[in-house]
């Protein structure tokens, strides 16, 4: 138990330890030049619910959804139908352990734009391993992570291929013009 903690923390001293701005490659900034916010709102839409089930969304907290679950992106906002624990429906034991069965309870959650704090870029495949979701062996080429992250709490991880990057940091420097972008 002390080993795997001493890793997370190593880890986690290592993230933030190497963390640094991001700077827009020429790409990033012809892309914004001649995006409007709608194109914005569509570049983003299509990042976050790629019908791919490798890319797009990849790890949240802050609320529960299911995959087949819409997201809706807005110029100040995502929408979606999240879900939480809702009444105890039956607890069953599987192999020594009692598991306990809840009904879901959905409702409209709205990740506010104005909630988010920094977006982080992941792009290390040993960072990449802290978020098992998002860690896809399945991709051969290149991948980074965004991170709309408001708090630890309160984010939202999704998986963006190299070739779509630029376009999409794009849209997000539209859309949340004045956060800060880490790369990790």
């Amino acid at each position: 138990m002390k080993s795997k903690l001493l890793s997370i923390f190593t880890a986690l001293v290592f993230i933030s330890a190497c963390s640094y701005d991001y700077s827009p490659s020429e790409k990033m900034l012809t892309y914004k030049n001649d995006m409007n916010t709608a194109q914005a709102v569509k570049i983003l839409q299509d990042s976050i619910w790629n019908d791919d089930k490798l890319l797009g969304i990849c790890g949240s907290r802050g609320f529960w959804f299911d995959e087949s679950s819409d997201f809706v992106v807005h110029k100040d906002k995502i929408s979606l139908l999240a879900h939480k624990r809702g009444k105890e429906l039956k607890t069953k034991y599987q192999d020594l352990d009692e598991i306990v069965v809840f009904e879901k309870q959905y409702y409209k959650y709205d990740l506010n734009f104005s909630d988010i704090a920094e977006v982080h870029v992941y792009k290390d495949p040993y960072l990449l391993s802290l978020f098992p979701y998002c860690n896809k062996k399945e991709i051969t080429t290149g991948y980074k992570i965004i991170d709309l992250f408001g708090t630890k709490q309160n984010n939202l991880k999704f998986i963006v291929l190299d070739n779509d990057f630029d376009k999409t940091m794009a849209a997000v420097s539209i859309l949340f013009p004045n956060i800060s972008i880490k790369h990790k």
